[in-house]
């Protein structure tokens, strides 16, 4: 036997991610036979609550809107940025941005949130097995052989007409045959933990994120998780870590948050109710997104700094993307590198998309014009769109946001908005 008639499943999706069980589920949702293999069991604990308002798109083709709307999720209506001596707020009210179709989104413990999709993905017909470990794909002509360790052990193979790498930063796939590079701009570190008993603002801004800047261009987060619990991180840049880390998590935490004085302010009668945790924000590109009857997405892809909260969503709308190849591949039997080539173009446009924001963001003239008071020519309100998730902006919107980049290149030798403050370097 041959081809589509030797297989055991369509597709094999390696991790149970947003990325694993969005593609799972598109799939399995147009029939097709799809097994999903997750190495932990869930619920496990992932950092990256803060969605976006262009993520409930997505919810809806997945047909699990309703789902995550109904789940108890703290609403979430915009993103509140604090300059350093907290003189000034810019609020970013996604009601205010263009070509939103739902404004409002969620704040999400990422162990409840995840494991939601992944029993979405079970409901639609996916065949889910947690604690079993990929050991190694072989790929031929006419398919792919598969194996895995069960949860007790034991090893098991199968065959299947695609392998998709949703395995997070181990790339499985991504970087057996090809790695991950990093961008040299956006080498950051993060510590966090939850903590209760901070003050946050009434009524509809309650469920909103808080973002304080530091002097060193890093930024601490404050995402509210549920009416007493508050997520707290400090993300820093690598080479200020390295000279400024403590001996814990823990107390490299206490110190960014006592260095940062609004946010530090916030903090004073907090109580910390879970271990910090380290994680490495390096920013990267995959140098190679697919091959032959392979193909990667989320983290196994592309990893962009938080700063604006793009995780979730581009991991999700790639596993749209990418479902929509494999389906289209298994209809005319081409899961050849070329039937990924649209998705490869797109998830790396759909990338320096908004690694153009937060690089932009670690840019003092970019702050500075983010931070001017005005809202004038319809400049905020662009910007403001691409943070809410918009990856494919109207012309008049693409017009705007180079508009606004050409007055950050001027700010530099022009200043157009007060500056603020530089670092040694930067004022060099």
């Amino acid at each position: 036997m041959t081809g589509a008639s030797a297989w055991d499943f369509d597709a094999v999706v390696v991790g149970g991610g947003p990325g694993g069980s969005s593609t799972a589920t598109a799939l399995a949702r147009r029939g097709r036979r799809v097994l999903l293999l997750e190495r932990e069991q869930f619920p496990r604990f992932h950092i990256g609550e803060s969605q976006l308002p262009w993520s409930n798109e997505i919810f809806r083709s997945l047909g699990v809107y309703d789902t995550v709307a109904g789940a108890g999720f703290v609403w979430k209506w915009g993103a509140s940025f604090w300059t350093l001596d907290g003189s000034f707020e810019q609020y970013a009210d996604f009601a205010e941005a263009p070509e939103t179709p739902t404004p409002q989104t969620f704040q999400v413990p990422r162990a409840t949130f995840d494991e939601l999709l992944l029993r979405h993905s079970e409901k639609c017909g996916v065949d889910v097995r947690e604690r079993h470990r990929v050991l190694d794909a072989a790929f031929d002509a006419v398919g792919v052989t598969l194996r895995f360790a069960d949860r007790e052990g034991a090893e098991h193979s199968v065959r299947a007409g695609v392998v998709v790498d949703a395995s997070g930063r181990s790339g499985f796939l991504a970087k057996k045959f090809g790695h991950h590079a990093f961008d040299p701009l956006l080498r950051n570190i993060a510590v966090h933990a939850q903590f209760e008993d901070i003050p946050r603002p009434t009524g509809r801004r309650a469920g909103d994120i808080r973002m304080f800047t530091r002097p060193d261009m890093g930024w601490l987060w404050l995402i509210p998780l549920s009416e007493t619990v508050t997520s707290v991180g400090a993300v820093i840049p690598q080479a200020v870590h390295r000279r400024e880390s403590k001996a814990t998590p823990e107390d490299s935490l206490a110190h960014y948050i006592d260095s940062t004085p609004l946010a530090a302010k916030l903090l004073t009668g907090a109580q910390r109710v879970t271990p910090a945790r380290f994680d490495a924000d390096y920013s990267y590109l995959g140098t190679t997104l697919a091959g032959d009857r392979w193909v990667a997405v989320g983290d196994a892809a592309a990893f962009l700094d938080p700063i604006f909260s793009t995780g979730v969503l581009l991991a999700m709308q790639g596993g749209l993307d990418v479902a929509d190849a494999i389906d289209a591949g298994l209809r005319d039997g081409d899961l050849s590198r070329r039937r990924f080539r649209a998705y490869e173009r797109l998830a790396r446009a759909r990338y320096h998309h908004f690694r153009r924001f937060a690089a932009g963001f670690y840019n003092p003239n970019f702050r500075d014009l983010w931070f001017q008071r005005t809202k004038r020519g319809g400049l905020f309100e662009a910007v403001l769109s691409i943070l809410a998730g918009n990856w494919r902006p109207s012309l008049a919107l693409r017009l705007r946001i180079w508009f606004f980049f050409t007055l950050v290149t001027l700010q530099r030798v022009l200043p157009i908005a007060p500056r603020g403050p530089r670092t040694p370097a930067e004022r060099a």
